[in-house]
């Protein structure tokens, strides 16, 4: 960890007062920052927006009697977003993939490899 001297102490609380004098003339200015905060994190949760049908999908009983290809084309009906949600709730691995073909290539061969989720939720 940094050491810090008294000269940076003393900087940083002058940085502080600052501040503080600024949101003692203005709050609205801390106010508004705080609000556009809270919105961005809203905007983020309606952005992923998922199916009920693929909320409910449970991967390794839809797809544990079909072919690598056959998973493969079926995922491809699925958006990016959909396919990532699937990714993250079923424990399927980290991955940076991006596009819809390959995210789906992904996901059939983890389902393909698998027979059943190891990572069941404990209730």
């Amino acid at each position: 960890m940094t050491n810090f001297t008294k000269n940076d102490i003393e900087t940083f609380g002058r940085v502080l007062a600052g501040i503080g004098i600024a949101i003692e003339r203005n709050p609205s200015i801390l106010m508004d920052l705080l609000n556009t905060n809270t919105s961005l994190n809203k905007f983020e949760k309606e952005k992923e927006h998922v199916r009920d049908q693929i909320k409910t999908l449970n991967i390794f009983d839809e797809f544990k009697d079909k072919k690598k290809s056959e998973i493969e084309n079926e995922l491809l009906t699925y958006t990016k977003d959909e396919l990532k949600f699937i990714v993250k709730n079923f424990s399927l691995g980290a991955t940076r993939l991006n596009s819809v073909e390959k995210l789906s290539d992904f996901i059939a061969d983890q389902v393909s490899k698998r027979t059943k989720d190891v990572f069941i939720k404990q209730e």
